[in-house]
């Protein structure tokens, strides 16, 4: 596919995080997708994705995406992005732990870099300051 389409294919990902609705990004994955994101022990599987991605929808359930930057190159569009929400609810943390709601608003940066075969998202990576996150919500010194 081009790299137009390939950039249309995230954007409408990123669309899908505003709606909360994952289930219709289902056609842009590919069979085995992995993902790679701060605080996995492993690559994650799509299902694993997801249900870490809940888990934030969760702690933030008015967590917003803003694109800011796409970069598109043969099958790869690298993406930076800008959230937002407040601190409502359980976050879980990497160790299984919980860290309860601050009711503090939060602001993180980070980027994502998508690989593409036949129109499908075959892997992502992302990246985001997990550090800056925490000192927001209170649960490090601050930055």
């Amino acid at each position: 596919m081009s790299e137009q389409a390939n950039t249309a294919i995230v954007e409408k990902l990123f669309a899908a995080l505003d709606t909360k609705d994952f289930s219709s990004t289902d056609g842009y994955y590919a069979d085995g997708y992995r993902q790679e994101s701060p605080g996995a022990p492993a690559p994650l599987t799509l299902e694993q994705s997801r249900e870490n991605l809940q888990g934030f929808f969760t702690a933030f359930p008015d967590l917003s995406f803003k694109l800011r930057t796409k970069v598109a190159q043969g099958d790869f569009v690298a993406v930076s992005w800008a959230s937002s929400g407040t601190h409502t609810g359980p976050l879980r943390t990497p160790t299984g732990d919980t860290i309860p709601a601050t009711n503090k608003k939060a602001s993180v940066n980070g980027s994502t870099f998508y690989e593409f075969k036949n129109g499908r998202v075959v892997s992502s990576q992302v990246y985001w300051d997990m550090v800056s996150l925490l000192a927001q919500i209170g649960m490090m010194p601050g930055m």
